[in-house]
């Protein structure tokens, strides 16, 4: 447990379990079998008094960011909480998620990416830190009905009350704090967390870069984070998805806990508008004591497995939702979840003491672009066997569908001339997929479920 006398003294009051209203489930509740995997789902409102913060002074590409305390604001939002089942199965760390809010509406990203990984015994919490989760009204890509929970279910969530999004860090910091000391009413239902972990993806992974610079030195609340698919720059202390100045961004070097930085190949270049200071690429930066860095090649922002379980959670809470299944067959199917669950436990020991993960090469560019392989894949990066025994060439660019990337699979001619018989292809698939493991990058869990579905498809048959 990350203790110091100097962290957030938290003085929210949390009210729940929340239930009934007009759709009698809770927004973002997720799609997938949660009981099958032994785990509930309960969701809980939180009330206080959150601070807003200013630049103090120059904010400058090393991330030495410093923040002044502004106004403050009372505030109710809501948390989402994923426990085991079982008491006995919880491994004592909780994921705290920043909500991502891109579609102006709350999504769970990171668990989807991390479910696997987060149902072995961890607790999962996930926080409407942001207004527009809240209080949209619509206008996303998503469709015409995505919307906040006010206007979604204005008889569940009524007493919801966000003064904006300058005062989402300060409401994350203070969650996070009270998850720890909780009061009468317990989300955690009596568990006991010696080590929470932060999280965030795309929108919410360049909060989670400011949070790391310039809130987490005064804050103190948690034992590590994640920054998840983030371009190269950071968000502001306000509104606002993208903060362009400072442009490259990097995590400061003086942290006193771990941090991890998930980069997939479309954020190298084309998340933030293409090659320039505001792209990762810039922004790279050295493995440090503090920090670990996996570009994971043949990856892509969005992906064909987080839409399988994004998309029906939509179909379930929204009447007019844009038809993503139409995506599956053709955006990114890469390893992505299974690095993503790799990172999530290796931070977990790092950050209770233990070794830190190993360092990964970055994935190989020249001229602002991805160098490739004669099959088209990227070379360098964090590998998988899906990479180095490919049976498709699997980018992060900008094919099909902006941010998912894409999956073009082999001809039977080119299948054939590289795995002349079943055998040979699955000799090769494992031996990948040892290597994998040996380098930290897979989980040996996941490494058998991988080799059981090579076992069981056609190639080379």
């Amino acid at each position: 447990m990350y203790a110091n006398p100097d962290a957030v003294r938290s003085a929210v009051t949390f009210s729940g379990p929340i239930e009934g209203g007009s759709n009698g489930f809770p927004g973002t509740s997720t799609s997938l079998d949660l009981a099958a995997k032994g785990y509930t789902e309960r969701e809980f409102f939180v009330s206080g008094s959150a601070a807003s913060y200013s630049e103090d002074g120059t904010w400058s590409s090393d991330g030495h960011w410093a923040a002044a305390e502004d106004t403050s604001a009372p505030f109710t939002t809501r948390i989402l909480v994923r426990t085991p089942a079982d008491p006995s199965r919880f491994n004592g760390t909780v994921v705290v998620e920043w909500l991502n809010v891109s579609g102006n509406t709350d999504i769970d990203v990171d668990f989807g990416h991390m479910n696997e990984e987060i149902t072995r015994g961890y607790a999962w919490v996930g926080v409407s830190a942001q207004a527009a989760g809240i209080t949209s009204t619509g206008g996303s890509g998503l469709g015409d009905g995505v919307v906040g929970l006010l206007t979604w279910d204005p008889e569940r969530y009524g007493a919801l009350d966000h003064p904006g999004d300058r005062y989402s860090y300060d409401i994350f910091s203070q969650v996070g704090a009270a998850l720890r000391t909780p009061g009468d009413v317990d989300p955690l239902g009596g568990l006991l967390p010696t080590q929470l972990l932060a999280t965030g993806q795309s929108q919410s992974g360049f909060r989670m870069l400011t949070y790391a610079n310039a809130v987490h030195p005064r804050a103190r609340v948690f034992d590590g984070l994640i920054i998840h698919a983030r371009g190269g720059i950071g968000a502001p202390l306000a509104d606002g998805m993208m903060l362009l100045d400072p442009a490259p961004a990097r995590v400061r070097t003086d942290l006193d806990v771990p941090v991890f930085q998930l980069i997939t190949e479309t954020e190298l270049f084309e998340l933030c508008g293409g090659p320039g200071p505001t792209s990762f690429v810039a922004a790279r930066q050295p493995d440090t004591d503090m920090i670990r860095t996996w570009e994971i090649a043949g990856t892509s922002h969005s992906d064909a497995y987080s839409l399988k379980i994004l998309h029906p959670q939509y179909v379930r809470q929204f009447s007019d939702i844009r038809d993503l299944a139409a995506l599956f067959p053709i955006v990114n199917d890469g390893p992505q979840r299974y690095v993503a669950n790799a990172a999530l436990r290796a931070l977990r020991q790092w950050a209770a003491g233990g070794e830190a993960p190993t360092s990964a090469p970055v994935i190989d560019t020249a001229d602002n672009a991805v160098l490739r392989d004669r099959h088209g894949n990227a070379t360098g990066g964090v590998r998988t066997p899906q990479l180095d025994v490919p049976v498709a060439t699997l980018t992060g660019e900008l094919v099909h569908v902006p941010q998912n990337g894409a999956t073009v699979a082999f001809d039977a001619t080119t299948l054939a001339a590289l795995y002349p018989s079943h055998d040979a292809y699955v000799t090769a698939f494992s031996d990948a997929t040892a290597r994998a493991v040996d380098d930290g990058f897979l989980l040996p869990e996941d490494a058998a479920i991988l080799i059981a579905d090579a076992q069981g498809c056609d190639v080379g048959r």
